[in-house]
């Protein structure tokens, strides 16, 4: 098993789509678009690739200060944590919704009411 991580990391193209959304006012914060992109990716029931190279980000005591996500992942995703960490498949599952979120904004805006249908639909 891996050693946990204590930064998540995103790669330098997620870091730079979740800038821009924040600064069109998709999100009011950098970290409140990664905590969304984690949930949409958990909903989605995504499995993402690995992310490669990746700098810093953020802190996870400033991320997940009561282990909110990490027993999200150990909840909704055991088989997943025999290969890697909760926080490195957390890091990963917001790259990808970050890629989501941004491919949507980029193609007319983020339906948040049919994400959230979406993610009524799979419950």
């Amino acid at each position: 098993m891996q050693q946990e991580i204590v930064t998540i990391g995103l790669s330098e193209t997620g870091n730079d789509k979740l800038t821009e959304l924040k600064e069109e006012g998709v999100f009011a914060e950098k970290m409140d678009g990664f905590r969304f992109a984690i949930a949409l990716a958990l909903a989605q029931g995504v499995l993402p690739d690995e992310i490669g190279k990746r700098a810093p980000f953020v802190n996870i005591g400033s991320l997940d200060p009561d282990h909110t996500l990490k027993h999200a992942v150990e909840t909704l995703m055991p088989g997943q944590l025999q290969e890697t960490t909760p926080y490195r498949l957390i890091e990963r599952l917001g790259e990808w919704g970050i890629n989501e979120l941004y491919a949507q904004h980029q193609s007319g805006g983020i339906d948040f009411a049919r994400v959230f249908a979406q993610v009524e639909e799979r419950a």
